[in-house]
């Protein structure tokens, strides 16, 4: 979507009692709930915000985000704050006062606030709009609103579940539910999605969420309950809908130039991308904070072929030991991770890894997509879920690397298919929210982070649920190993 429309709603939430008569007198000069939701170009306002709220939730410090630091991809060398909550994260000791993971927690609930007011507004409108025009606003709301509540409860587990408008009192009587319960729930408003909306769009719509989108979601949540049948008609949906391919340049060839295209700076919506958060470069835009968030805390660095020096936030710098899961000439590499930057004026190489899939010139108003679910993706769901490497090989095949079975391969290192396409997933997929809960689905989590040292056990596969959120609803129980 190439123009986001910023909107703001007051929204009346006190009520007057203790009159016969109801009154209630909304400023004819100001907007408000009840000024505003007159009309369907309004509604259709209302609407886009969800697509904001999108990028909100797909951007740094958020919690996708956070559990690419909560890997074995990322580590911190130096980074701003004054406080030790982005090493709690990143060392396992996360304290249930930690201000990332509460501002986390209040921004899920924002954004699903939000969802769940469009919905109640499109539901409850006396605006004339076709019934089908309707339900694909409200399909559009869903699925962002499924997507959130879907990260929310892989980082936390049981979770409040909330899908209609409420208010701050009634609240209080949302508590804990199952994941399994939710999941459900989650499934059926996909399949809803999935009927309703459309598999792709033409000119400024280009961007909104589509059957495809609701399709994705829906495999990795069927991945996450261990139910591959249906994972696999979801995968078999799109790749047979010939929409989407890793010829991400459409120049008719399948090579690193398409890997390459993905990531460039101006790249939105391609071939490869099944889901994308939407974002613009500018000022007064919706701009990422991917790059500022991710490159080295110093002054004098600069990003490769600028001369502006610029300080990041130092969060996510690679790992060595991602950096020696590529293979070696695997190309990817050269994207995933810069080894560090030479300081302008000295030619002093600074050894400070970080990555490069989020490159923009633009640094100060930065507007690169960020794809949440993109085909490569979906190829390797595909061979895990029909034991078949022909998808994985699909994946190696387009940046040149050897395929699997064959002697080129490095089977000593990854006997089983299995072990391949996690392999390749980590190092195909990394910086983009995946490692963790990958691990975390397939049982092996623990395991692997313990090889590497980290103090991981079975109570710390989810974040505490935050001590605010308690202590606003002390009907909030607290997830095992956490005080």
């Amino acid at each position: 979507m190439n123009k986001y429309i910023y909107i703001t709603i007051i929204i009346a939430l006190s009520v007057l009692m203790g009159c016969n008569d109801k009154l209630e007198l909304y400023p004819l000069t100001k907007t408000t709930e009840g000024t505003f939701y007159q009309n369907e170009v309004q509604i259709q306002q209302a609407l886009d915000d969800i697509y904001r709220q999108l990028g909100n939730y797909y951007n740094a410090n958020q919690i996708p985000d956070l559990f690419e630091q909560y890997s074995d991809n990322t580590l911190i060398i130096l980074r701003t704050g004054a406080d030790n909550y982005r090493e709690q994260i990143t060392d396992f000791f996360i304290q249930t006062d930690n201000g990332i993971i509460n501002s986390a927690w209040e921004n899920g609930y924002g954004s699903i606030y939000i969802c769940n007011n469009v919905l109640y507004q499109i539901e409850n409108t006396t605006v004339k709009i076709e019934e089908s025009k309707l339900n694909l606003m409200k399909a559009q709301a869903m699925l962002v609103r499924s997507l959130i509540y879907f990260n929310m409860v892989r980082a936390w587990g049981a979770i409040p579940y909330i899908d209609k408008k409420i208010t701050p009192m009634e609240s209080y009587d949302y508590l804990r539910v199952e994941p399994d319960i939710i999941y459900q729930k989650l499934i059926a408003d996909l399949t809803f999605c999935k009927q309703v909306l459309p598999g792709s769009y033409t000119g400024t719509d280009v961007g909104r969420v589509t059957k495809y989108g609701a399709a994705a979601i829906l495999t990795k949540i069927y991945l996450t309950l261990g139910d591959n049948n249906n994972a696999k008609a979801e995968l078999e949906f799109i790749i047979s809908s010939n929409l989407f391919s890793l010829d991400s340049n459409n120049d008719g060839e399948v090579n690193i130039n398409d890997y390459l295209y993905i990531f460039a700076p101006l790249t939105k919506n391609c071939k490869s991308s099944i889901l994308e958060a939407q974002y613009k470069a500018g000022e007064n835009a919706m701009n990422t904070r991917h790059q500022q968030a991710y490159t080295p805390f110093y002054w004098d660095f600069h990003l490769p072929d600028q001369t502006i020096t610029f300080r990041g936030d130092g969060s996510n710098t690679p790992t060595t030991d991602l950096e020696n899961e590529f293979e070696p000439n695997d190309p990817r590499l050269n994207t995933s991770i810069v080894p560090g930057y030479t300081i302008i004026g000295t030619a002093n190489f600074v050894e400070y890894p970080y990555t490069n899939k989020f490159y923009d010139p633009n640094w100060q108003y930065e507007g690169q997509n960020f794809e949440i679910i993109r085909y490569a993706d979906i190829l390797l769901m595909y061979s895990e879920v029909t034991n078949d490497p022909q998808y994985l090989n699909m994946v190696r095949a387009r940046v040149g690397m050897s395929a699997y079975g064959t002697v080129e391969y490095p089977s000593a290192k990854y006997p089983t298919l299995a072990l391949a396409i996690e392999h390749e997933r980590r190092i195909e997929l990394c910086f983009e929210y995946h490692r963790f809960f990958d691990l975390v689905r397939t049982g092996r989590s623990i395991e692997v982070m313990r090889a590497k040292g980290y103090d991981i056990n079975e109570n710390k596969l989810l974040f505490p649920i935050p001590l605010h959120a308690k202590d606003v609803n002390p009907g909030l129980s607290q997830n095992p190993g956490y005080n």
